[in-house]
């Protein structure tokens, strides 16, 4: 006959208070039977919020706002071609005479606006002393594109700087030793402001300020002269067109070409030099630094 297994702790139980397979059961403290100790459970894992709509439309969006605001700033300039056009081509529409030759009607329509006056030329200015000075100009006439006609008498440098409204010191106009004679332009370049000329002489020096209609005229196919220059190509270039150059001088010899939105070198030489250049298409001005004499003739 097979008996039946007892119980860990007898055939009479485990005492009072244990659990039969060892460890203590709680006491209620409520009273009622002892009661077996909770078992542990993990807590429940977070769930992780999902982007919401808000998100995906700024991601999606954004890209096409960004391209929508550079094609409107394209636009914007393409509409407004003034925004690229130079100081010098500014100064030498406001400059150049009326046309003679328009026909317009003269019984034009009652609703048609009459066109705005050009703005007033600058008036000349004259400066004349001897030696080193800082020479102030007048608050109207810092932005102004000048026409700066020269002069210097002595035989040690001759150096004229421009100087910004706060006093900082650009990028010298004349930079020569001994008598001088010349014209060069200040100002060109966009944003740009003189208040001062620092000058540095060891002998009497003149400095005229002009308007840029006051510059030469080159008006046919050739231009001669000697040292540096300013000249207006009247009428504008057009087409392929060259230039035979041609420098007698010792030093820096550099032709610059403008026109309405750009500005090209077209020579950069030193010494004695003669040879072939293309002038560009829509040429308003040139620009000549010389020592010696030189000549220009179209092609």
């Amino acid at each position: 006959m097979h008996q039946q297994p007892s119980p860990p702790n007898g055939p009479y139980g485990p005492p009072a208070g244990q659990h039969p397979y060892g460890g203590h059961l709680q006491q209620s403290p409520y009273g009622g039977p002892a009661q077996q100790p909770p078992s542990w459970q993990p807590p429940p894992p977070r769930r992780r919020k999902g982007k919401g709509p808000g998100f995906w439309l700024l991601v999606i969006g954004l890209p096409f706002v960004l391209l929508f605001g550079c094609m409107a700033a394209i636009g914007s300039l393409a509409s407004n071609p003034s925004s690229t056009t130079s100081p010098v081509a500014k100064a030498h529409k406001s400059s150049a005479p009326a046309n003679s030759n328009a026909t317009a009607a003269e019984d034009t329509s009652a609703s048609e606006e009459p066109s705005s006056p050009p703005s007033p030329q600058p008036k000349p200015r004259t400066y004349s002393g001897a030696g080193a000075k800082v020479l102030k100009l007048r608050k109207s006439d810092w932005s102004a594109v000048w026409l700066v006609t020269l002069t210097h008498r002595g035989g040690s440098n001759f150096i004229v700087s421009p100087l910004d409204p706060g006093g900082a010191e650009q990028g010298a106009i004349v930079n020569e030793i001994g008598n001088y004679k010349g014209s060069v332009l200040l100002n060109e370049d966009d944003g740009k402001e003189t208040a001062a000329l620092k000058i540095q002489a060891d002998g009497a020096w003149t400095i005229v300020l002009k308007p840029l209609s006051m510059a030469r005229v080159w008006s046919g196919d050739s231009l001669t002269g000697r040292g540096d220059e300013v000249a207006i190509v009247a009428p504008p270039s057009a087409g392929l067109t060259t230039v035979n150059a041609r420098h007698s001088g010792s030093a820096n010899f550099i032709v610059e070409a403008w026109t309405e939105t750009s500005r090209e070198l077209l020579i950069n030489e030193i010494g004695s030099w003669h040879g072939e250049v293309p002038l560009p298409g829509g040429t308003i001005l040139v620009t000549i630094k010389a020592d010696g004499a030189w000549s220009f003739k179209k092609s």
